[in-house]
């Protein structure tokens, strides 16, 4: 089985091959972009594809070349997007799950995520079987990837606190504003007690920022927190949607010094608050994007990555493609083996009946010795090709079978 890679816009011809992945990520595509793809998707999404939505990407996996060409026609793919086929998409997968491809390595939200997905597409019984095999090896990985980790686990928002910090110095004994008291905002909080801050919470709902700032030891602020902003030593936003603010906070922003992490997606802070905030305005994609691009500082909380850590998650990713596609193979020669012996059987039957009308006198017990050798003779003919089927590691047996008998 081989695999391919393209890129949207090139002329390059994608092989498709037995699984697909279609992925857009922070790193190459903009949020806005993600955004609609992900959109399209909903709207247009094809039978037994799997739809993988992160704060850094958005991607469709397909099990079949069916699958990937419908939803080819179906959504088109933005510009950075990429198609991967064959062992290049199932690695992608268990590479994203174990967590080599996130901003923070071995990350323990994407398992989360990928939990999700799999739930949402097993209760609308859109699963693949194939896909499902392929994610519960990924997880199984993803389990195992996390007994690497040594200390306390890392998230997205430890990584805006580390911009925080690198911009306008340690925030410990200082106020931090949090806004959004979601899963993010949640982590958020954790991360600026874990560094000594003093956590302020602002939220839509009372009830929640409440709830977060009680767990948090700290404060409630007004959703729209006006003109005194500058006291907070950063503010990190992690909302579902826009972050509705007044003239006086989008001025506190413009005039004052204060840093602001956007990690939600799409971003919350408004365009006219963005304009203002200028360079002090960090979103998720620049977290993404942090390293890549020449000129580009990654926060000293995620570079340079453990280099011993980030080698045994790639021999882990290893394995687990291996295993996949070993089970891959083996499934498709256990599919023509069963296939062959239908028809085997199916044709010894007909014979069987063809007799039985041109010797329509023949005593049961003649009939049931007849019936007996056929099956023995069929199952020793087949004895030796069912053997080699089994042993089929590359699919090419099962395709010659599959020919040869028009299965």
């Amino acid at each position: 089985m081989s695999g391919s890679r393209t890129s949207a816009g090139s002329t390059e011809t994608v092989a498709i091959d037995s699984i697909v992945a279609v992925t857009t990520h922070a790193r190459r595509v903009p949020a806005r972009e993600r955004a609609r793809f992900a959109a399209a998707l909903r709207r247009d999404l094809p039978d037994g594809v799997l739809v993988l939505e992160t704060c850094h990407r958005v991607e469709a996996y397909g099990a079949t070349a069916g699958a990937a060409a419908r939803l080819a026609e179906a959504v088109p793919l933005p510009a950075g997007g990429e198609i991967l086929a064959g062992p290049l998409a199932v690695g992608h997968a268990v590479r994203v799950v174990v967590g080599r491809d996130s901003v923070v390595l071995g990350e323990d939200q994407i398992v989360h995520q990928v939990r999700t997905s799999l739930e949402a597409a097993r209760a609308a019984r859109t699963l693949d079987p194939t896909l499902e095999r392929l994610f519960a090896i990924a997880l199984h990985a993803g389990r195992r990837a996390r007994s690497f980790r040594q200390g306390a686990s890392r998230s997205l928002a430890d990584v805006a606190l580390a911009r925080i910090e690198d911009r306008g110095g340690p925030v410990r004994g200082r106020p931090l504003l949090v806004v959004g008291a979601g899963p993010m905002g949640r982590l958020a909080a954790r991360a600026a007690v874990a560094a000594g801050a003093v956590v302020h919470v602002a939220n839509r709902s009372a009830d929640g920022a409440l709830a977060l700032a009680a767990a948090s030891a700290g404060h409630v602020e007004p959703f729209d927190p006006g003109a005194d902003l500058d006291r907070f030593a950063g503010v990190i936003v992690a909302l579902g949607g826009p972050w509705p603010i007044g003239p006086a906070t989008i001025d506190a922003l413009g005039g004052g010094v204060v840093v602001v992490v956007d990690l939600s997606v799409p971003a919350a802070v408004p365009a006219a608050a963005a304009a203002a905030l200028g360079a002090r305005l960090v979103t998720a994609d620049d977290l993404a994007r942090a390293g890549d691009d020449p000129g580009t500082t990654a926060p000293s909380d995620v570079a340079p990555e453990d280099p011993a850590r980030a080698a045994r998650l790639e021999a882990l990713v290893t394995r687990a493609t291996e295993d996949y596609l070993a089970w891959l193979a083996g499934r498709a020669g256990r599919t023509a083996a069963e296939a062959l012996v239908r028809h085997a059987d199916l044709e010894r039957e007909a014979e069987l009946a063809a007799l039985w009308q041109r010797l329509p006198d023949l005593q049961p017990d003649a009939r049931a010795a007849i019936e007996g050798m056929s099956r023995h003779l069929a199952d020793r003919l087949l004895r030796r090709p069912l053997e080699r089927l089994g042993r089929d590691a590359d699919g090419r047996d099962g395709r010659v079978v599959r020919d040869l008998f028009s299965l």
